[in-house]
């Protein structure tokens, strides 16, 4: 199309790493070799990803509205690889467009929220140790997990709620293998509109959010832990297959971004605080938008969350609203 060619529309800049700071003695850098290693590393998985991005990215984008009313829907990743590229004219053309931002949570927000939302009290005021909340059969796979990390992260595991330290776990596995997570497209839009002064605000309450999932029993947060140990270590390219398919506009049936229920936990408890509920309170939200505030409003949250059947796509149509694809 036109609008991908360079020079047209607009052309926003990606956010560059803040310079090191840097000392040097005759001409040399002065450093630990582990900083280097890190730096050599992270230029590795640049050139990478750049390799394997021999598209041009054309993320999904629906629109819903009404004569005075426009509301963007953009799904997003919130963590991507280092130098990953996701924009496109037509994109920018929308942030250019849109008065305010909406996202699942703000930064401000974030900063005020403690994943211990809602928990009662615990015994001399600590969660209990995360190998105390496993069986048996899963304490050697958390041992031999726990003997690769330092001391200070095994105590933030053992200090989160068991299905967040499930989250937790994946993620720490994948570093381990090498994956080098970087800045999400919610964290960059954020941070535009704040830096051209245009309001970005949240859909819903972190606070209510975080104290909903801790709500699910602990016995099913539990499978959710064993089932983080007992998967599969993951490649590159599984961990990178999400990110790809998202820049690709891949949303169908068998889209990487879609969400089922036993991904999340073998119990499927989560999905209903995590998905449903959530999904449900942002149609409501949207819809009311529409009819009560004129102008035009870019929307991002998890891609996930719109993709497939109980998605946010799927119950605005089943409500009757027009959803048009754009992007």
């Amino acid at each position: 199309m036109a609008a991908d060619k360079a020079g047209t529309g607009p052309q926003l800049p990606y956010t560059n790493y803040l310079p090191d700071d840097r000392l040097t003695f005759a001409g040399a850098l002065v450093r630990p070799e582990s900083e280097a290693a890190q730096e050599r590393a992270r230029y590795a998985e640049m050139a990478r990803i750049a390799a394997a991005q021999n598209y041009v990215p054309r993320p999904a984008i629906w629109k819903i509205g009404d004569a005075d009313t426009t509301i963007y829907i953009f799904g997003t990743v919130h963590s991507l690889p280092p130098g990953f590229r996701w924009r496109n004219p037509a994109l920018e053309a929308i942030v250019v467009r849109a008065d305010s931002l909406l996202l699942e949570s703000t930064d401000a927000d974030d900063g005020q929220v403690s994943f211990l939302e809602g928990l009662p009290p615990q015994e001399g005021g600590v969660l209990p140790p995360l190998l105390d909340r496993v069986t048996h059969r899963s304490r050697g796979k958390l041992a031999a997990l726990q003997a690769r990390l330092p001391p200070e992260a095994i105590k933030q595991l053992d200090g989160m709620p068991t299905w967040i330290a499930a989250m937790g776990i994946g993620f720490v596995r994948d570093l381990l293998i090498g994956d080098i997570p970087s800045q999400g497209a919610d964290a960059w839009l954020e941070q535009h509109f704040h830096s051209v002064g245009k309001p970005v605000e949240a859909i819903e309450n972190s606070k209510s959010v975080v104290t909903n999932i801790n709500a699910i029993p602990e016995r099913a947060q539990r499978l959710m832990l064993e089932a983080a140990l007992a998967a599969p270590e993951r490649t590159h390219d599984e961990l990178d297959a999400p990110a790809h398919a998202w820049a690709r506009g891949e949303v169908g049936d068998d889209s990487p971004l879609r969400i089922f229920a036993e991904q999340l936990d073998p119990s499927s408890a989560l999905a209903d605080p995590l998905l449903v509920q959530r999904n449900a309170a942002w149609v409501e939200y949207l819809t009311a938008r529409v009819r009560t505030k004129p102008g035009t409003l870019l929307f991002a949250a998890g891609a996930g969350h719109f993709v497939g059947p109980g998605s946010v796509i799927d119950l605005l149509r089943k409500r009757g609203v027009r959803v048009e694809r754009v992007q």
